[in-house]
């Protein structure tokens, strides 16, 4: 297996992010992430690699921490002790979400988990398939919360199907 430089997999990271930003007609519009853009404008988006076989994501976490930073985004490349692709999207962040709520220092932090080997659409579009890399973004659970009702009041899930409004919580 080869190993990508740090630099390589955050351009990589960074172009799809780019494209997360980009204002899209099936999301009203807006972006995928509609909020991405003011994250990485201003710095608030704590970025770093994960190699399990290095470190825990603990050690992750207290680093976010210490960087003052709003959010994180965790960078999960293939390794030789793991395939992404095998892993479960929905244990991972419940399991990742769990770990968070029992450290006090933590117990604010939800997780989400983006797989690219995972099946996911909304609105008709592909929006984790582009991802280059298995991702965990960490933010308080309050701010989860604050941007999805804030997202009611607009557009963005006008072209939602149903299916599409249960996956992500949307009262029809």
């Amino acid at each position: 297996m080869v190993m990508e430089s740090r630099n390589t997999i955050i351009d990589k990271v960074a172009q799809y992010l780019h494209w997360l930003t980009i204002p899209k007609k099936e999301f009203g519009n807006m972006p995928v992430c509609p909020f991405l853009d003011k994250e990485l404008k201003q710095d608030l988006l704590y970025i770093d690699i994960w190699y399990p076989h290095n470190n825990t994501f603990m050690d992750i976490m207290e680093s976010f921490l210490l960087s003052g930073k709003n959010s994180a985004l965790i960078i999960c490349p293939n390794t030789h002790t793991i395939d992404y692709s095998e892993v479960s999207r929905k244990t991972i962040q419940t399991q990742i979400t769990d770990l968070l709520r029992k450290n006090p220092h933590t117990d604010y932090l939800k997780s989400l988990v983006i797989s690219p080997y995972e099946p996911w659409s909304l609105a008709g579009v592909e929006t984790r398939s582009g991802s280059p890399y298995f991702l965990i973004n960490v933010s308080p659970a309050e701010q989860f919360g604050k941007t999805h009702k804030d997202l009611l009041k607009t557009k963005y899930f006008q072209n939602y199907t149903d299916e599409d409004k249960r996956k992500m919580n949307v009262k029809k």
